[in-house]
């Protein structure tokens, strides 16, 4: 019997499908006629921050990604003068603390809840996976706490975390690693599905020194032949009053009841693409994994709409959830993809959350001609009491007021040619946006006001879309 390591077999679902998922080309940054748009934002400052990926603020402070280094901490204070104050080499720390040699790093979210911070590591499995822990007590000098890596059961210990989320004490981290399965009683697996252990993990972090295990939920439990299609991995979470929402990709979002960390449950969920009769046959690891999914796995499906839960966030009420949808319609040979082949953010009211209704849906921005080479999806957004302020790649900042969410009105956008946006997030009465840095490029943070500030792009280099940001 052929074995593959965790890291081994998710190359080869990255390589193994003939499918490039190239950089988006960089253009030239040059203020356009209207980089803010009629009315709209305006650049109140910039900072550069070297492979930026996403961007979350807490008070006078903004926490960045940064990729194969760690977390970079940006002061503003002066919203008009924000300055990195602390830089974190994850991989140093992990080689100081944990004797570990040569660690994978690939951080493309943190979250702070506090006086703690998480990097989830991307990168993965067992050199390490998981997330690292930080005391940011003193945000100018975060200290390495500890590392917490979810043990599925798999041949080896470890996940590949993606996302993650803080909240009162515990940290929700997304899960989508291989179903493994013995169908000779060996004790071996034998066959897997890819991202078939899709869900959450719940870490009990009251001691950030000393994280625990407390629950894992898992979409087979409740949904196995969805589990088994091989397009379900769990993207994202969001956790507010007791409810975490996990973005599960073609399984649309689950909203779990986590009152009960160490028992969560299922309370619903919402815009599935997926039935029984997308269940694909195990890949037999006796097979070559390219010849496996070429004949199994619906690589276009999977990168294009319907489905493609990639981002989720309630109302501060709750009684709405906005999930933006993350779709590749070039990468599965679209030549002219329009606003219905990107990623748009869907509104569900949720007042009564066993029944959730789809109400309406934002599109990306309006695409032309002059936009051929550029990436328009939806990506990460915040949501507050009457705004939502989202971010678009390549199609920038845009804010809707959703005072009516069944009618959200664009308000205001930033949106400066040459430059990918990964986040934005409200703060202090500015937007900050996070644009993205590529491994080997420059990417940082924009604050941005609807009054206050010049109409111009920022001063550092754009970002290129990262190589397979699915």
């Amino acid at each position: 019997m052929v074995t593959h390591d965790r890291r081994t077999m998710l190359r080869l679902l990255g390589t193994g499908v003939g499918v490039s998922l190239g950089a988006v080309g960089r253009t030239v940054a040059t203020p356009p006629e209207n980089a803010g748009g009629d009315g709209g934002l305006r650049l109140f400052s910039d900072a550069a921050v070297s492979k930026a990926h996403e961007t979350v603020v807490q008070g006078n402070y903004a926490y960045v990604a940064t990729g194969s280094d760690g977390m970079s901490v940006v002061d503003w204070r002066n919203p008009g003068r924000p300055e990195v104050v602390a830089e974190v080499d994850l991989a140093a720390d992990i080689e100081e603390h944990l004797d570990i040699d040569a660690p994978s790093v690939e951080i493309l979210d943190v979250k702070v809840d506090r006086d703690v911070a998480a990097l989830a590591n991307n990168s993965g499995a067992e050199n390490p996976g998981g997330i690292s822990l930080y005391d940011v007590s003193d945000p100018t000098d975060p200290q390495f706490l500890a590392q917490y890596d979810p043990d599925l059961g798999g041949p080896a210990p470890g996940a590949n975390i993606h996302n993650c989320y803080l909240e009162n004490g515990y940290a929700y981290l997304t899960v989508a690693e291989p179903w493994n399965v013995d169908t000779d009683g060996d004790d071996q697996r034998d066959k897997i599905w890819f991202f078939g252990d899709t869900g959450v993990d719940i870490a009990d972090i009251s001691d950030p020194e000393q994280p625990e295990h407390a629950s894992t939920w898992l979409l087979k439990d409740v949904a196995p032949e969805e589990a088994q299609s091989s397009r379900a991995p769990c993207h994202d979470v969001y956790v507010q009053d007791d409810i975490c929402y996990a973005a599960l990709w073609d399984a649309g979002t689950a909203a779990l009841d986590v009152s009960d960390p160490a028992n969560p449950t299922l309370v619903s969920r919402f815009g599935s693409a997926l039935d029984a009769s997308d269940a694909i046959p195990a890949y037999d690891f006796s097979e070559p994994t390219g010849a496996y999914l070429a004949r199994e796995w619906d690589f276009t499906a999977y990168l294009t709409a319907p489905g493609n839960a990639h981002y989720v966030q309630p109302s501060t009420n709750g009684d709405h959830v906005f999930v933006g949808a993350e779709t590749f319609p070039k990468d599965v040979g679209v030549s002219d993809p329009d606003v219905d082949d990107y990623g748009g953010i869907s509104v569900w009211d949720t007042s009564d959350l066993e029944e959730p209704s789809e109400i309406t849906r934002i599109a990306p921005p309006v695409i032309d001609e002059d936009d051929s080479g550029k990436f328009f999806t939806s990506h990460n957004f915040d949501v507050t009491a009457n705004r939502l302020h989202t971010a678009w790649y390549h199609g920038g900042i845009h804010i809707y007021d959703i005072t009516h969410p069944s009618s959200p009105e664009p308000i205001a956008d930033y949106d400066p040619d040459g430059y990918a946006f990964w986040t934005a997030v409200s703060g202090r009465g500015f937007t900050i946006g996070g644009v993205y840095g590529a491994v080997s490029s420059e990417g940082g943070l924009t604050v941005l006001h609807a009054d206050r500030g010049k109409k111009r792009p920022p001063a550092f280099e754009g970002g290129v879309r990262q190589a397979n940001p699915a």
